[in-house]
């Protein structure tokens, strides 16, 4: 007999329904950069992190942060992300109550182009950094995670787009 193991899933984010709750773009422009982006509904219930990045007065990233969340308690191993990209590297970034600003636990992805994938970002291949610099070696704590943020940025100038179906903690 074959024994099933039951991985607990939370989703945090599921773009299909109503309402679609508004996440907050920091590009570049900050720091006087002309990168440009916006996270947006779909027609196809998902949603798209879409923009320009530019090297233009020293830029060169753009950001989105959702709103805030409680995880909960639970058993989690890691983000789980229902994703379609366009060739490029995006770094999803976990942030909690205890950390500085510019602070963030960061772990970077490469969804195929066109084609959906769910990939799985093990909490412990997360790195505590800031503006771009690791600061730390202490883990990631689920329990604590109260926003996440999608950023590209190391020197991929251009036009870029990232879907997003869903995502999720996984156990």
């Amino acid at each position: 007999m074959t024994a099933q193991v039951e991985t607990e899933t939370q989703p945090l984010f599921a773009f299909d329904g109503l309402p679609f709750a508004p996440w907050c773009p920091t590009d570049d422009g900050v720091m006087g950069g002309r990168s440009r982006s916006q996270f947006a509904p779909t027609a196809a219930g998902t949603a798209a992190f879409t923009g320009v990045v530019s090297f233009e007065n020293n830029g060169g990233f753009c950001s989105v942060r959702s709103p805030d969340f409680a995880v909960g308690r639970g058993r989690y191993s890691g983000v789980s992300l229902l994703a379609r990209g366009d060739g490029k590297t995006y770094t999803l970034c976990l942030h909690t109550q205890a950390l500085m600003p510019g602070m963030s636990y960061r772990c970077k992805f490469t969804p195929p182009i066109g084609e959906w994938v769910e990939l799985l970002l093990p909490f412990d291949d997360f790195v505590l950094m800031r503006f771009g610099y690791r600061v730390g070696v202490e883990p990631v704590n689920p329990d604590h995670v109260r926003a996440v943020s999608l950023m590209i940025a190391d020197k991929q100038d251009g036009p870029f787009a990232l879907e997003l179906a869903r995502v999720a903690v996984r156990g």
